[in-house]
């Protein structure tokens, strides 16, 4: 004897694939990386330096005008 109604099949949903994982760089090439950037900020730290000749802030005035100092008195 059969029934009147049927179970319907279930519906087989699969999960999405997950996304590819990113590829890391070699350690060997991240610390030369590091090296280069960490050159490349020093030179141009020695590079933006402002130069004072001899006659600079601490060079002796004549006797009447008043020295400035370094904290802009």
């Amino acid at each position: 004897m059969g029934s009147l109604f049927k179970a319907p099949k279930p519906v087989r949903i699969d999960p999405p694939a997950p996304p590819p994982q990113p590829v890391l760089p070699e350690p060997a090439q991240v610390a030369q990386d590091a090296g280069a950037e960490a050159r490349r900020r020093t030179q141009r730290g020695i590079q933006g330096t402002i130069n004072t000749s001899a006659r600079g802030v601490l060079d002796p005035q004549p006797i009447g005008l008043t020295r400035k100092s370094l904290l802009g008195e």
